[in-house]
């Protein structure tokens, strides 16, 4: 089964609602896609979230959680942030790999990473069982990250006997990030975002108008990469304001055909759990 959960304050009236249902003699994943709010460089108010989304996941049977770009630390601006980013084997990384232990919930996690050599890069974050299992640092950029150091080899991940891949944000305006994962066996790729928006947004009308634009981007584009390379694709990205902008949230299942499964409705924090029927490559 799929299932949207809602988070935030106040929690909406309908706490729980089924979407779709995607069952499947093949084997299946159950993965949270959190599109949540990431205040920037408030580390220990999103571990805690983190935490706290990983026991909703244990709860509710998943295999992993996976949260959006940048979600342990922030969306930062390493010049503003300069204090902002963490290593890759920083306290707050290893608690929440600790907390995969104690829920027994895989963790695909966002953080603005200080490289050993100087700079930031952007990565995603996979831990289990109690450790970092690897990590993968985004490779294509976007047009306002020039502050940003590119990573510079991709990494498929694996949890139960599943491969599966990360492409963050920017990532989805090109195919090697899906198509090198796929063709290293992976049966899905996690897209995690947190495209910021132009502007203050004040009203549900400039809400629903950056939304509208994230969601026509990820439709258009991870529809094409999963029907194109034969993968499921699962997206999730920041969503709300932070001190300096605003994250269109939203989170979807895209499946090997291209069509998309399911997904949140709006532009506010919520949880997704999907039932992601899959092949142990």
């Amino acid at each position: 089964m799929l299932r949207e959960i809602r988070l935030g304050a106040p929690p909406p009236e309908a706490a729980e609602i089924t979407i779709a249902n995607t069952s499947s003699t093949l084997s299946l994943m159950r993965a949270l896609l959190a599109a949540i709010n990431c205040p920037k460089g408030e580390i220990e108010a999103n571990l805690a979230r983190h935490v706290a989304i990983l026991h909703e996941a244990a709860e509710a049977g998943c295999d992993i959680a996976v949260f959006p770009e940048m979600s342990l630390t922030g969306y930062i601006n390493p010049k503003i942030h300069a204090d902002g980013s963490v290593k890759l084997r920083s306290d707050a990384v290893l608690e929440l790999a600790e907390q995969t232990a104690k829920t027994g919930v895989g963790a695909l996690f966002g953080i603005a990473e200080r490289a050993d050599k100087g700079g930031t890069l952007i990565t995603q974050v996979f831990a289990r069982n109690g450790r970092i299992d690897g990590s993968y640092s985004k490779r294509h950029l976007g047009e306002d990250e020039e502050l940003f150091q590119a990573g510079d080899s991709p990494f498929t991940f694996s949890l139960n006997d599943v491969r599966f891949g990360a492409a963050i944000c920017a990532e989805s305006g090109v195919a090697y990030p899906f198509g090198e994962p796929a063709a290293d066996g992976a049966s899905v790729v996690f897209h995690c975002s947190a495209p910021g928006l132009w502007g203050t947004r004040k009203t549900d009308v400039e809400w629903q108008d950056g939304f509208d634009w994230w969601h026509g981007e990820c439709i258009e584009r991870l529809s094409a990469h999963a029907e194109e390379f034969g993968i499921w694709i699962a997206a999730t990205g920041q969503a709300g304001s932070t001190v300096d902008e605003d994250f269109p949230g939203w989170a979807g299942l895209f499946d090997p055909n291209g069509r998309l499964v399911t997904e949140l409705p709006d532009w506010r924090e919520a949880t997704l759990i999907a039932d992601i029927p899959l092949d142990s490559r």
